[in-house]
């Protein structure tokens, strides 16, 4: 229904609109009344009406003089001007305030329908330019958002998402990130938030943004916002801290997707972002990554165990944070070849991927499944590997940083790759494409570690072309950014970390 407001000095005039019109039939609904122009203004500005009918001749203002003003600071609203005047020029002045059409009084009936369904094909026409228009930039703000939030740094983005998000330079704003079993956002979501000055965008599949533009966090409505879906929907919002600008809403954004890994602190149910401190990142160089992923690959158990009883020493010493473990196992899933799952489903994702009841829990889970996944590793002997397996996982480990198929692979061999893909997921565990894609990202964790290249060189030296692509599917292994990889301050080198 479209609002309406009508304005007449005279009472009786408007219970005779009110009355006369079958404003529903119309698709209008009748939404307020005024006596005079001044209360019409109020009107105007507190209902938001799409049409004001006024009379011309009232004390005080005239409805010319509204329609001016109307025009001038609600240029969106549709006007209609009646008075006993029949003049001609009057008209044209009427016509030159900016009015959709002008009625003689008395008013004929016939003569408003016809006017009204001129009126109503106008708005309906407004209506759908302006969907189409609200479709098309909100397409194009999920686009510049998504390139921004996974490695995009351009300033003609930054511009663009400036101009898209409303933010003027010294605006305070900040990101939050839902993740869940959400195809899309249900209409009375989208008010909810519409409400509270929150913009959606859309990241990935079952991943949304929202943008606000306030000095504090809106926690509150952030855990209401969770409560609003149902329990099937397994909804995770996680949020950025406050900065200023588009930049600084870039950075919130990556701040938030990193809160969706390791990288949080929990509160009540919501993930707050925390980055990896100087205290954390300093413990982590200490305990022996490196050594527990030689030692998941070893057919040695006993390694294994010297190691877990090593680390829990030294954490049960120090005492680490909750948040602190969840960055070890991050650390560790990201050198561990073939992101490693247990038959059981036990893998490294998941201590970092959720909060731990208490440490206790967090290093009985830990050594369960790093013993696991050892345990996993005695089935596929490499030895007893068929060649073509050998010959495919030998070009991967020694060639990674090319363009590599399975399919110039296997025209390599002279075998079909269809076939060869086969063989590989039946003695290797997992797809040619999953543990090519694997392998490039442990090479890039050590890059990370080990140089100060830039992360699109990183991606490069490894065989990826697009580094919104290398910082997505390295997010999504470890549970943070490379930037944020990089941090945590596993060697001398992260001092001279280049900024993302």
């Amino acid at each position: 229904m479209y609002r309406v407001v009508i304005v007449d000095d005279e009472p009786l005039m408007l219970e005779g609109l009110r009355l006369m019109i079958d404003w529903h039939s119309h698709g209008f609904e009748l939404c307020g009344e005024a006596l005079s122009a001044q209360d019409a203004l109020s009107l105007v500005e507190s209902l938001h009406p799409h049409l004001l009918i006024t009379d011309v001749r009232m004390p005080g203002l005239l409805g010319t003089d509204l329609a001016a003003l109307v025009r001038h600071y609600h240029p969106e609203v549709v006007i209609l001007l009646f008075s006993v005047m029949k003049d001609f020029s009057f008209a044209q002045s009427a016509i030159r305030c900016g009015v959709f059409d002008y009625l003689v009084k008395p008013i004929d009936p016939e003569e408003v329908h016809k006017v009204l369904r001129r009126v109503k094909a106008e708005l309906d026409q407004r209506s759908g330019r302006e969907a189409d228009a609200a479709g098309r930039m909100g397409l194009l703000r999920d686009k510049v958002l998504r390139h921004l939030a996974f490695g995009d740094d351009s300033s003609e983005s930054l511009m663009r998402a400036q101009t898209l998000l409303d933010l003027k330079p010294s605006d305070p704003c900040y990101a939050a990130v839902m993740a869940g079993n959400i195809d899309a956002l249900p209409e009375d979501t989208l008010r909810l938030m519409d409400a509270f000055h929150a913009i959606p965008f859309q990241l990935a599949p079952n991943q949304f943004g929202l943008r606000f533009r306030q000095t504090q966090r809106d926690l509150a409505f952030l855990e209401r916002l969770v409560a609003h879906f149902p329990p099937a929907s397994i909804l995770r919002i996680s949020v950025g801290r406050v900065y200023r600008s588009a930049n600084g809403f870039v950075h919130s954004l990556r701040e938030a997707l990193d809160a969706q890994g390791a990288l949080f602190e929990q509160y009540h149910g919501l993930r707050l972002y925390r980055p990896i401190d100087p205290e954390t990142a300093q413990w982590l160089a200490g305990m022996p990554i490196p050594q527990l992923r030689d030692a998941i690959g070893s057919q040695d158990g006993d390694a294994l165990e010297t190691l877990l009883s090593e680390t829990v020493r030294k954490a049960a010493e120090a005492a680490p944070s909750l948040f602190a473990l969840r960055c070890m196992a991050a650390s560790l899933d990201a050198i561990c070849p073939a992101a490693r799952v247990a038959e059981d489903g036990l893998c490294l994702k998941l201590l970092w991927q959720e909060e731990a009841p208490s440490r206790a829990d967090w290093y009985s889970i830990f050594a369960a499944t790093l013993r696991r996944l050892r345990s996993d590793n005695d089935r596929p002997l490499t030895e007893n590997w068929p060649a073509p397996v050998k010959t495919a996982v030998s070009i991967i480990h020694t060639r990674y940083g090319e363009s590599l198929s399975i399919g110039s692979v296997a025209e390599g061999m002279g075998i079909n790759p269809a076939y060869l893909g086969q063989l590989v997921r039946m003695h290797v565990g997992v797809t040619f494409h999953r543990l090519l894609q694997d392998t490039r990202l442990e090479h890039a964790s050590l890059l990370l570690r080990q140089t100060t290249l830039s992360i699109s060189q990183i991606a490069l030296e490894v065989g990826i072309r697009d580094v919104e692509y290398f910082s997505r599917q390295f997010r999504d292994r470890v549970g943070m950014s490379p930037l944020a990889y990089r941090s945590a301050g596993l060697s001398k080198e992260h001092d001279h970390a280049q900024p993302e």
